[in-house]
């Protein structure tokens, strides 16, 4: 029986509020990822207001410092830092990321030891020294879901603020069960991954801040005026990257620190616009063959390249199972933004 979006009686806050209440009534420990965003910034007072009934007098928050941040950002996460009612642990740890650079994503360390930083590591940082961890050792994005819940008990809650219409990968994942659909799976068994929020759009974040009086982080105002998306992520990122020069707009010191440190990132800048596309998607996307030619020319890191191949691999054998989910077109553009670290979910398939 196929599923249908249908709208109900309700608002997104109450509904939200009761979603956290069943969070914290099936999990031992519930901890808020926070990034200084206006949606984890929700995400955190709800969950405050909701620990508030339950009788408790803090919320566990963890902060992942990716180094590459606004000075303005860093700062609002650090007021929250100091309020009482916030028991934040600030991560900065060598963390791998990508970078996107003319269509080919690279890998880079986010608070690489071997490299100059954008700032000073904050003296209050959960580093790896004070975590007892070896010098060399290079988190990813799914190890550091361990670390965030190495010292919370029980079956955990990482609270996020995560959205279904920011992305059709967020929405996909939030309508893929029928029920709790805003609970899922994180890489460590103990812990649960939440998403109150996912059926929030952005101008109910904001009516929510206007009621509550909840002051945002003020580069949202920079970004308004200069006309851009409101994000507070790393810029390096594919879809960030491709805007990279906005920075100038919005945050110009910021833009000077990123490209003293990766002026590479000026090529993409510079010619970006100039790619073409099109070219690269009619000389690799006639098969999947043409997909696996992309990923051995382009995917430099051993590794990535054997995860691209065996993701493309069960990507052929889902498309035989499903004809007309995996259009090759799709596979490639999908690959080419760095898809392949993560399991590609179908594509919706045109109406007829």
């Amino acid at each position: 029986m196929s599923r249908v979006k249908v709208y109900i009686d309700v608002n997104v806050r109450d509904e939200a509020v009761k979603r956290i209440q069943h969070i914290y009534d099936t999990h031992d420990t519930v901890i808020v990822a926070f990034s200084g965003g206006k949606d984890s910034l929700t995400a955190l007072h709800l969950t405050w207001e909701v620990a508030q009934r339950n009788g408790l007098k803090q919320v566990p928050v963890i902060f992942r410092d990716e180094e590459l941040i606004p000075d303005t950002v860093v700062d609002f996460v650090n007021e929250y830092r100091q309020k009482p009612w916030v028991n934040m642990t600030w991560f900065c740890v060598p963390l791998l990321s990508n970078k996107y650079i003319l269509g080919t994503v690279v890998e880079y360390i986010q608070w690489d030891p071997d490299r100059k930083h954008i700032r000073e590591m904050p003296a209050w940082a959960t580093t790896l020294e004070t975590l007892g961890l070896p010098p060399e050792t290079r988190a990813d994005q799914w190890t550091m879901d361990e670390l965030a819940i190495a010292k919370f008990k029980g079956k955990v809650a990482i609270v996020t603020g995560i959205r279904a219409s920011e992305s059709l990968m967020r929405f996909r994942a939030s309508v893929n069960k029928l029920n709790e659909n805003y609970i899922n799976a994180s890489s460590t068994p103990r812990a649960s991954l939440c998403k109150p929020l996912f059926d929030w759009e952005e101008n109910d974040i904001f009516r929510y801040f206007y009621d509550e009086q909840i002051k945002y982080c003020p580069i949202y105002d920079a970004q308004i005026l200069a006309g851009v998306n409101l994000r507070v992520s790393t810029p390096l990122h594919v879809e960030a990257a491709k805007r990279i020069g906005q920075l100038r707009e919005y945050s110009p010191v910021f833009y000077d620190q990123v490209m003293e440190l990766f002026p590479e990132m000026l090529v993409q800048e510079r010619y970006f616009n100039e790619l073409d596309r099109e070219a690269v998607l009619r000389r690799y996307s006639q098969n999947f063959e043409g997909v696996r030619a992309w990923c051995m020319e382009n995917i430099e890191d051993e590794k990535w390249l054997r995860k691209a191949l065996a993701e493309l691999a069960s990507v052929e054998a889902r498309e035989k199972n499903s004809p007309g989910a995996y259009p090759v077109d799709y596979v490639l553009k999908s690959f080419m933004g760095g898809g392949y670290k993560r399991v590609l979910l179908p594509q919706r398939k045109k109406a007829k």
